[in-house]
């Protein structure tokens, strides 16, 4: 009888056993495991299972929480790569900011327009940009999340090391967590506008320029106009110099006028070279029998080596034409011996053609070599307007040289001339040889 009552005994423990091994401990076990990857932000982990009892309750409750932080994890894992992808494809540099003006968040574009090597995350915003003007912005826009919006210029190192000053506009935003909340953080938006500021001073220097050219002639013009007027008409002597003058000054203003239209023409994209097979040879023949008037006055040598593998070409006669009579004409005006020599050489290069201007005039000041193929830039000012010259030619020499896919360069030392090389493609692309817009 009490070996029966053992078994049974037996038997019911371990039922009880196992009872409580399925419904207490297992789900337990199953729950806390489930809670120890959640608190370790692992949920990629499959639901637990339904299983009725006890405990079924809190399984169905951690197996939807799982569920619900599966889904928060993946719109977060979705939200950060939208929010690196539009980060990363922005060319503006973007930053944001905390309370304490430390940087949080930074894309690739901030960095490199700032030409940082190193990462500027947790590091003050004063201490990149040190500028007080965008740490006041700063301040205002997290104290009441105000939009900001400023421009700054710092100096940024280029590949070379050297340093070049960049112009910013930045725009700062505060970020509130709620409306009507204080902003804990700011947005800092930075535009690059540094070839608008250049070109709006380009722009500046440009109108300068061209109204001082225009000034000075016409103010000569008038001046002998009141003599003329005041009396000097009936002095044949004076007639005579004032007709001289305002004739020299009304031709200085044509050439002028002629020179700004050209490099008009050529920096509108919507006015196409005309290009046809040319004898770069023959238009230089043309050019020099316009210019013999002021090569004999000179009583300048001209050399001529043009070998018959460089002279056909693809190109724009009437451009051409411009770029070797603004050349020939340079070399016999500027020079200051009694008989200039300018040697003028070409030669066929693969599929280029290299043309040179050289002469034995007083060469360019290194100083001023940078500078010589600028707009109205001039290295003896007053004996050029005494020359004649507008100052553009040489920016008309490397508008054609451009336009054609060409370059122009310059080699001198001082006292002992200057050579222009000029570089034209033989053939042209199938664009430049369509005909030009009516003029």
């Amino acid at each position: 009888m009490s070996a029966a009552i053992c078994s049974v005994a037996a038997i019911l423990l371990a039922v009880a056993g196992l009872l409580l091994y399925f419904e207490v401990w297992l789900p337990a076990k199953q729950i806390r495991d489930a809670l120890a990857r959640l608190a370790q932000r692992d949920f990629s982990r499959s639901p637990l299972p339904s299983t009725p009892g006890l405990f079924q309750g809190p399984l169905r409750d951690v197996r939807r929480i799982s569920e619900v932080l599966q889904q928060f994890d993946r719109q977060i894992a979705d939200e950060g790569f939208s929010l690196r992808a539009i980060l990363s494809s922005m060319v503006e540099g973007v930053l944001i900011a905390d309370r304490s003006q430390r940087i949080r968040l930074v894309n690739e574009a901030l960095t490199n327009l700032l030409g940082l090597h190193e990462s500027p995350l947790n590091r003050p915003v004063i201490e990149i940009f040190r500028k007080h003007d965008l740490q006041h912005a700063l301040e205002a826009a997290l104290a009441d999340g105000s939009p900001q919006q400023i421009e700054i210029s710092i100096e940024v190192p280029d590949p070379s090391g050297a340093y070049q000053a960049r112009h910013f506009d930045i725009h700062i935003a505060g970020l509130m967590p709620r409306p009507q909340s204080r902003p804990t953080a700011a947005l800092v938006v930075l535009h690059d506008v540094t070839s608008l500021r250049e070109l709006e001073a380009a722009r500046r220097e440009f109108l300068a320029n061209v109204s001082h050219e225009f000034r000075t002639p016409l103010a000569i013009i008038n001046g002998y106009l009141e003599t003329l007027m005041d009396g000097a008409i009936n002095d044949p002597g004076m007639a005579e110099k004032s007709l001289v003058a305002m004739n020299k000054n009304s031709r200085r203003l044509a050439l002028l006028i002629d020179d700004l239209l050209s490099i008009s023409r050529l920096e509108d994209r919507s006015h196409l070279l005309e290009c046809h097979p040319v004898d770069l040879h023959e238009i230089l023949g043309q050019v020099i029998e316009q210019l013999e008037p002021n090569i004999t006055s000179r009583q300048a040598e001209i050399h001529i080596d043009w070998p018959a593998d460089a002279r056909p070409a693809e190109a724009d006669g009437r451009r051409i034409e411009q770029v070797y009579a603004n050349l020939l004409g340079n070399a016999l005006r500027y020079s200051d011996v009694a008989s200039p020599v300018i040697k003028i050489t070409a030669r066929r290069a693969g599929e280029e053609i290299l043309i040179c201007f050289s002469d034995n005039g007083p060469g360019i000041p290194l100083g001023d070599q940078p500078h010589i193929f600028e707009r109205f830039y001039r290295v003896h000012k007053d004996r050029s307007r005494d020359a004649g010259g507008t100052g553009l030619g040489l920016s008309i020499v490397k508008g054609v040289a451009l336009a054609h896919g060409g370059r122009v360069s310059l080699e001198s030392t001082p006292g002992k001339g200057a050579a222009f090389t000029v570089c034209l493609p033989r053939l042209q692309s199938p664009e430049t040889r369509l005909p030009a817009s009516p003029r």
